[in-house]
């Protein structure tokens, strides 16, 4: 896969050739959680960073002209290895109308999730060379935190980062039986849902697709996976990925059981519980890769 080919290339061989691919790491939306200094975030993902910039305004008007000039900047610089979203939270959508189609920006990483989501679909379609990965915010509890979960989200980062072997191997449950292979495709439901009807829609033919979302109620998970199926995406995917939807529950209805009726009668296998995302694991995901279910083994495999 081209992902793959990729990430290879930002894999140090030796020490420096390390420090080349890691010359310079754009960070986007540099504003802290609690105070917890950048710095911090870079020592525990192993590479040097520059921050792009603080806007104050968030998603409003105001600070969209800044962050889409830095934004701009990053993708057109040639020695900018790979591009990170600190946070999620919302107004990605808000800077899709700034960015230039006609950058032709060198191979680099886009890493985020979340609103993320929707600077990633943009991406994909705008500019091939720029890779994707589904992956933590960098200044958040669930990467700088103490303990092995936290310890995971940055290990597995680092490797989707730097190591061309990277695999993802996890046990996850079926829904809908069966098998599939597809390069993968995704990210937030939500996120996902509010770009139908733009011409950044996602492009899923052949792909296996991945869903998570946190806190949202069952039938709102109903009403944004009707509105998916209704407008084309699942039409002819290979499979869908859940992750653990995160809080998304009430006191009547098993979100599980909520996907499996919305999708009764697929004909493609469907999965849940992948960590990532939206849960307090977040592996990283090398978007475009090569993605596999099998309901055999009761494994999700990304390589």
């Amino acid at each position: 896969m081209a992902q793959e080919k990729t990430a290879a290339s930002f894999a140090a061989q030796d020490e420096q050739q390390r420090e080349q691919a890691m010359a310079r790491f754009a960070v986007l939306r540099p504003h802290l959680e609690d105070g917890v200094p950048l710095t911090r975030a870079a020592d525990a993902a192993g590479i040097p960073v520059r921050t792009a910039g603080r806007w104050l305004a968030r998603y409003r008007q105001a600070g969209m002209a800044g962050l889409a000039r830095t934004t701009r900047a990053a993708l057109a610089d040639p020695d900018t290895k790979a591009i990170f979203c600190t946070r999620g939270g919302y107004g990605s959508a808000r800077l899709l109308p700034y960015l230039d189609p006609s950058l032709l920006p060198e191979p680099k990483l886009l890493v985020g999730y979340s609103d993320v989501t929707a600077l990633h679909l943009a991406a994909a379609l705008l500019w091939p060379r720029v890779h994707l990965v589904h992956g933590p915010s960098l200044v958040t509890r669930e990467f700088l935190g103490p303990g092995p979960t936290c310890e995971r989200n940055r290990q597995s980062l680092h490797q989707a980062l730097f190591d061309p072997a990277y695999a993802v191997d996890e046990e996850v449950e079926f829904l809908i039986p069966g098998q599939a292979r597809g390069p993968l495709v995704g990210g937030c439901l939500s996120l996902m849902v509010s770009m139908l009807g733009t011409s950044f829609a996602p492009v899923t033919d052949g792909a296996k697709l991945f869903l998570e979302d946190v806190g949202e109620a069952p039938y709102r998970v109903d009403r944004m996976l009707t509105q998916l199926r209704a407008a084309g995406p699942f039409d002819a995917i290979r499979g869908v990925m859940f992750g653990t939807m995160r809080n998304c529950k009430d006191a009547y209805n098993d979100v599980r059981d909520v996907i499996r009726d919305v999708l009764s009668g697929a004909s493609f296998p469907v999965a849940f519980g992948l960590e990532s995302g939206h849960s307090e694991t977040n592996l990283s995901l090398r978007l475009g890769a090569n993605a596999q279910l099998d309901v055999a083994r009761g494994r999700f495999y990304l390589s």
